[in-house]
């Protein structure tokens, strides 16, 4: 059995350090998780081939010169993320180096994984994107909301990966034009509230510093997220919120679509701490306060506006 990516050597991992299955027919794949190695291209291969290591990873990139080695097929599941949800439905690619030494991410390395990762893209029809393109670090630990890195909270890629080039990269081999996305939290000033929205920073699953929260009434009295948005097309849209009991179950959120007010309820009460997908909604080209959250809803509890997201669909 050979490597599913044409330009990669196989050197598979112990069958002690991974669980076999048969994806993307059990399990999606819809993420690329990004590591780095915190050691040498030839040791990293050779611990994943240790059933002492109980971890691995799909592939390892080679800093001298891009060489990608296979340690686990794409069908199996590779131990890499420290969640177990993210393991299931993501390819992880080590890279050769160390976290605080940015002399290891060479030019070679950026577009020999960047174009595995756009191979991994359209293979799998992975969005090219932030959300689906990640590092270790950005991983929820399941066990500590709000905390990140896996259960070992891992720093990796590091300070010194060059996010924006290596996404220039994956969009360039993909040939896929510059993906948009826009992040409008509570603190920035294309948001807007009245009085009626107090701010806090009680709630550790907040976007940023703090977020604004209200109480329900019968009235227009909206929070407006203001996004400038490129073309008229598909966008997705998410948002953001702290969870909590005591928040409301059925809080409205209006997208303004290119056919009109769209409104989507949403539950606060849970799903704290992520972007929460509300939906792809047809968009209107300008600048605009597309999205909203309104107070007007009957359940009890309190309603909270922190950060909303729009991505090109």
């Amino acid at each position: 059995m050979g490597a599913d990516y044409p330009y990669a050597g196989y050197y598979p991992a112990s069958t002690a350090n991974y669980t076999p299955a048969n994806r993307p027919t059990d399990y999606s794949i819809d993420m690329v998780i990004i590591h780095v190695t915190q050691g040498s291209w030839s040791a990293t291969i050779n611990w994943f081939e240790n059933p002492a290591a109980q971890s691995s990873a799909h592939y390892v990139v080679r800093s001298s010169d891009g060489y990608i080695g296979q340690s686990v097929l794409e069908k199996d599941i590779a131990w890499h993320a420290g969640n177990w949800y993210y393991n299931e439905h993501s390819v992880g690619i080590e890279h050769e180096g160390y976290i605080d030494d940015p002399s290891w991410f060479t030019d070679v390395m950026y577009r020999s994984s960047a174009r595995l990762t756009a191979y991994l893209c359209e293979k799998y029809k992975i969005a090219i994107d932030r959300q689906h393109i990640i590092g270790h670090d950005e991983v929820p630990d399941p066990n500590n909301p709000g905390q990140y890195g896996g259960v070992d909270h891992h720093k990796d890629p590091g300070p010194y990966w060059n996010w924006d080039l290596y996404m220039s990269y994956v969009a360039q081999y993909a040939g896929a034009a510059q993906v948009y996305r826009q992040v409008v939290d509570n603190a920035s000033a294309r948001f807007s509230a009245s009085r009626n929205w107090k701010t806090s920073s009680w709630n550790k699953q907040k976007h940023g510093r703090n977020y604004r929260y209200t109480t329900p009434k019968a009235v227009s009295d909206d929070a407006l997220y203001r996004f400038k948005i490129p073309t008229t097309g598909s966008y997705k849209v998410y948002a953001w919120w702290p969870s909590s009991r005591g928040y409301n179950p059925s809080v409205p959120v209006g997208i303004q679509t290119t056919s009109g007010l769209e409104w989507v309820r949403v539950d606060q009460t849970k799903n704290g701490g992520r972007w929460n997908h509300l939906g792809t909604f047809t968009l209107a080209a300008g600048d605009s306060a597309c999205v909203r959250i309104s107070r007007w809803t009957s359940t009890r509890g309190y309603i909270i506006a922190d950060a909303v997201k729009i991505v090109s669909a």
